[in-house]
């Protein structure tokens, strides 16, 4: 008796367990993701269902089963076929019963071994038409608390507790999926609770089914956390590593979002603690994610980019496959793997994280890293950040933090910050300045020792320390082609920066440099993909978190370098450089909120958590100087064209000359032969493009909402656009004037045949009404009507 099964790769171990436990009948079983990731084995799988006398399928929306699903329906014609999958819609392959199919999904929904048991017993007995005995469904737990060293589980916190013995240390809550639990495979999970009790960390992991599903009486995972981990409304861990990717309130046939807000979210603020979900590799075995330079590919979607928007930090990876052979039954199996040097680098962060904020505030030390521009406008650029005033926001970041207790002694403001660092030539910018003279004006935090430094430099990979050595020479760094070592004094490297008492503001070092010898272009080193930083940057990561003790880092604006050095995309390596520099330091960034794109980056590879900041003010550039006075002539034309023909003549005359000393006839395209009220079209046109177009007024400041004027600016200019739903502020200035605003966008060079104005003009001042109308509901001063304009 035979039966073939294709199904899901998480319920391989457990099928060929059961299968080895049922001597009587022969197996073929298949994982339906090997077979998409080995299509060669497809017609392995095609004739084991030839063959057999039952075919047992949990099929699933992978491309492999088109194929797979026509040869089911040419042998559904003589043998039973029981299909099974989440969606109902697959079991219509089925050929037996309606009652067989949903007992078997009871058998599989359940889980365990036993019930896999079980499961083939019953399809024996009433498919098949043996003498074989079967126990019916037997439940097995949804949810719970378990340990690697406990053999039992346990339903409520309070008796987990009593058996675990916890210490005097903080709590990490972990959440497996019920599936790992029931199969056994939990191989990752049990390494990184070894690695977080290592560092001194209590752990209760828990395991859950993940989706809340009425029918079967399960909870959502945020149901799993409210029972588990928070106890009379306050959470009883100080952090959560959340290992199943699913969203924490997600439910089957439910959409998953309410009000453009996940559920879950609601919950993660409430209890106010990091959330960590790094990430087991369920397609690549750990040989390949090591070998490709990429890291992680179709993992990212489901595993990575999903759960950041539960506000998740930190996605490293910590497992990955390993291909088996099961020797007896024949099949092969997806195990998972822990990666032992990942497991343990996510635990030092935590532990970090942790330690951050359980130390006193009169101890903590803090490492700020500001934007260094490599070679463009050199010292100018230090401190640059897009649309944030980084050195006035430094500034009041530490007046807030000498408010809130910590012993930090910060600058008067940002232009007294930016005065202490160019003094000091704080600053690893030695195309113009000299190291000697950095050193010599106080602008070195520190000097390392080239044996401390090695002795950072050898925990290293050893790949790793070859390419630093091949393109920058051995430590401390030597002349190699030309160029000079970096930042190296008297043997030592030399670290830039001011101390301002527990906190030190430092400039990111650069990528790399050719010193004196630079030919002022900016560096194509900045964004080489191969090309790892010189030691002086890597000595300056080590010094701040090793010697100086930083309990955190923060780097301020958008965007510094440390996210685009040399490694893996997604799923960083020990050798990647991004992971080498930052260590286990907790990392903060300071990040402009409209730049997603690249924030990713800095989330993914330097495992940063992004603080937006708000947006500079944006207001219409409007008109100037000699384009107000083309205005005002295209206007007068516009009145005196039928009026008074000779005005309109000489108007006409200076409209071209207006036109040229404005720069504005190459704009207009080809104007000559063209008639006179085209040419004027078309420079209604310009002049509409230029009043229109939204700038940039100052730079935000962390911290500092705009007020004032400057709010009413930013509130109108957000609410000049229309989305589609008729929310434009303009648009209901301009709907009372009797204009539609979509055609006065569409054909801003025309003059409104009423207002003897271009419809640019008129775009123009209906946003100044806007903005009058902010400013009157804001109740602030100065609110002036155009009544000429409304009527």
């Amino acid at each position: 008796m035979r039966i073939a099964c294709i199904v899901w790769g998480s319920q391989m171990p457990l099928m060929i367990r059961a299968a080895k436990r049922i001597g009587e009948i022969e197996f073929s079983i298949f994982s339906s993701k090997i077979l998409g990731r080995q299509p060669e084995m497809v017609d392995d799988a095609l004739a084991a269902i030839e063959g057999a006398d039952l075919v047992l399928l949990y099929r699933s929306s992978e491309p492999v089963w088109d194929r797979i699903e026509a040869k089911v329906r040419e042998v559904g014609k003589k043998k039973p076929i029981v299909s099974l999958g989440s969606d109902p819609s697959f079991w219509l392959l089925s050929t037996v019963e309606s009652s067989v199919v949903e007992t078997c999904s009871v058998y599989l929904t359940h889980g365990g071994e036993e019930n896999h048991v079980q499961l083939f017993n019953f399809l024996a007995s009433e498919v098949l038409k043996t003498d074989c005995r079967y126990l019916p469904p037997k439940p097995e737990p949804w949810e719970g608390i378990w340990h690697p060293r406990a053999g039992l589980h346990f339903e409520r916190t309070e008796d987990y507790l009593a058996w675990y013995q916890p210490k005097s240390a903080p709590f990490v809550g972990l959440l497996a999926s019920r599936s790992a639990w029931l199969s056994g495979d939990l191989s990752v999970e049990t390494t990184l609770i070894e690695e977080l009790e290592r560092k001194g960390l209590n752990v209760i992991p828990a395991f859950c089914y993940a989706l809340s599903d009425e029918s079967l009486g399960t909870s959502s995972m945020a149901r799993v956390v409210e029972d588990f981990f928070i106890v009379d409304g306050e959470p009883r861990i100080d952090a959560l590593v959340k290992l199943v990717f699913f969203f924490l309130d997600s439910a089957r046939g439910a959409s998953g979002e309410q009000d453009g807000t996940l559920p879950g979210v609601g919950l993660l603020k409430r209890m106010n603690i990091p959330i960590f979900e790094p990430v087991t590799s369920y397609y690549r075995t750990v040989e390949d994610w090591a070998d490709d330079g990429q890291g992680l590919s179709s993992e990212v979607g489901w595993s990575i980019a999903m759960p950041e928007f539960e506000g998740v930090i930190e996605p490293l990876i910590i497992g990955g496959l390993r291909k088996d052979l099961d020797e007896e039954t024949g099949a092969q199996v997806d195990t998972r793997v822990p990666i032992g040097d990942r497991c343990a680098k996510v635990a030092a962060r935590i532990s970090k994280w942790l330690a951050l904020r359980n130390k006193p505030v009169e101890e903590r030390k803090i490492a700020f890293i500001l934007h260094n521009n490599p070679c463009a406008s050199v010292e100018a650029t230090v401190g640059a950040g897009a649309h944030l005033d980084t050195l006035e926001s430094v500034s009041r970041i530490l007046h807030q933090m000498k408010n809130a207790g910590y012993r930090v002694d910060p600058p008067a403001d940002g232009k007294a910050l930016i005065e202490m660092i160019m003094e000091k030539k704080a600053i690893s910018e030695f195309r113009w300045t000299p190291v000697e003279e950095i050193v010599a004006r106080g602008g070195a935090l520190a000097c390392v020792d080239v044996d401390r430094y090695k002795e950072w430099f050898e925990q290293l990979g050893p790949g790793v320390r070859e390419r630093i050595c091949e393109a920058w020479g051995d430590p401390p760094g030597e002349l190699k082609d030309g160029v000079p070592p970096a930042m190296v004094h008297e043997g030592r490297i030399v670290v830039t920066g001011i101390e301002l008492g527990s906190a030190v503001v430092c400039v990111q070092p650069k990528r790399g440099c050719a010193g004196a010898r630079c030919d002022g272009q900016v560096c194509k080193i900045l964004h080489d993909p191969d090309v790892p930083p010189p030691h002086q940057y890597l000595a300056t990561y080590r010094y701040l978190e090793d010697e100086f003790g930083a309990d955190a880092i923060v780097h301020v604006g958008t965007h510094g370098n440390l996210e685009f050095l040399p490694g893996k995309s997604v799923g960083l390596s020990a050798d990647c450089c991004p992971d080498i520099n930052i260590g286990t330091l907790p990392h903060l960034y300071v990040y402009n909120a409209d730049n997603p794109p690249e924030g990713t980056i800095a989330k993914r590879r330097s495992y940063a958590t992004l603080v937006d900041h708000m947006q500079t003010v944006l207001v219409e550039g409007g008109l100037y100087e000699k384009l107000t006075e083309l205005d005002e002539a295209l206007a007068e034309y516009e009145k005196t064209r039928t009026s008074d023909p000779g005005r309109a003549h000489v108007l006409q005359h200076l409209i071209l000359e207006g036109l040229e000393e404005a720069d504005l006839l190459s704009t207009l395209g080809p104007v000559e032969g063209l008639p006179f009220d085209e040419v004027v079209r078309r420079a209604h046109d310009a002049l509409s493009l230029i009043r229109t177009t939204q700038i940039q007024d100052g730079m935000h400041i962390f911290g500092d909402p705009p007020k004032g004027d400057r709010l009413a600016d930013m509130i109108a200019s957000i609410m000049r656009y229309d989305d589609g739903e008729k929310l434009s502020l303009r648009g209901v200035v301009l709907e009372l004037m009797g204009i539609d605003l979509a055609y006065a966008l569409e054909h801003q060079g025309e003059v409104h045949p009423g207002f003897r104005i271009s419809y640019g003009r008129i775009l123009e001042q209906s946003q100044d009404h806007a903005k009058a109308f902010v400013k009157e509901f804001l109740g602030l001063p100065g609110v002036e009507q155009d009544s000429a304009m409304l009527g």
